[in-house]
């Protein structure tokens, strides 16, 4: 009689979307912040869903180059309906040049001058990053569905997205909900054909998020942190 660990089931047996939904919302809520950086994408527009229920006051930051790139046009739409405080930064030219340095790779100059802006108001921030490598949220994913692609996109996180990260954010404290052993263990148990198809990607993401997002957020084209200062219009 196996005694320990007493759920071992769990090793084969599919989390449901509702279990998903929990686990990713308890992540979120455990942080114990109340500020987040949202880009208006579906993945941090679904961590505020999960925050409003628990925190009264919210209070969000994005980074754009204009008031009319996408993430400032849909994050603002999100922080509306929310009715959290939103801060839109518009970085100008001369503070994106001095910010440059050596080696940077794409989209450091803009986690920097992020982290910067928000360390003026807090010394903490929640951020979204991992759930579209574990949930197969990326184009190639859905070009190349295979467990091939899905294990690059892991393998390359730490490299270009958590180290830059944890590089560039400065003296605030960074809490990635997504990147808990909870979530990932879950994700882990699915399939990569139920994750993305031709049709759809990060499709458990996708469902709990259609169930509280207008279709303005769920349907927008995904760009990537790294394109939030270039000259992109909605």
């Amino acid at each position: 009689m196996i005694v320990y660990p007493q759920n071992w089931d769990y090793i084969y047996k599919r989390p449901t979307l509702d279990e998903i939904e929990q686990v990713m919302c308890n992540a979120v809520v455990e942080t114990n912040c109340a500020n987040l950086c949202l880009s208006g994408g579906v993945d941090s527009s679904l961590a505020l869903q999960f925050m409003s229920r628990v925190y009264s006051f919210i209070t969000c930051y994005t980074i754009a180059s204009s008031l009319d790139h996408p993430d400032a046009y849909y994050s603002k739409l999100i922080a509306s309906q929310y009715k959290v405080t939103h801060m839109v930064y518009i970085p100008i030219d001369k503070e994106i040049e001095s910010s440059k340095l050596d080696g940077d790779l794409q989209g450091d100059v803009g986690v920097r001058l992020l982290f910067k802006y928000i360390s003026k108001y807090t010394d903490k921030v929640i951020t979204t990053d991992c759930i579209d490598e574990l949930d197969c949220g990326y184009y190639p994913h859905q070009k190349e569905p295979s467990d091939e692609t899905f294990r690059r996109f892991i393998l390359d996180l730490e490299e270009k997205h958590l180290k830059p990260l944890d590089r560039n954010s400065g003296g605030v404290k960074v809490f990635l909900p997504y990147a808990t052993e909870g979530v990932i263990n879950t994700f882990l148990r699915i399939p990569i054909s139920e994750k993305v198809n031709k049709d759809i990607r990060k499709s458990h993401v996708m469902a709990i998020a259609s169930k509280y997002l207008p279709p303005e957020i769920i349907e927008r084209r995904k760009y990537g942190f790294n394109n939030a200062l270039e000259n992109i219009k909605i």
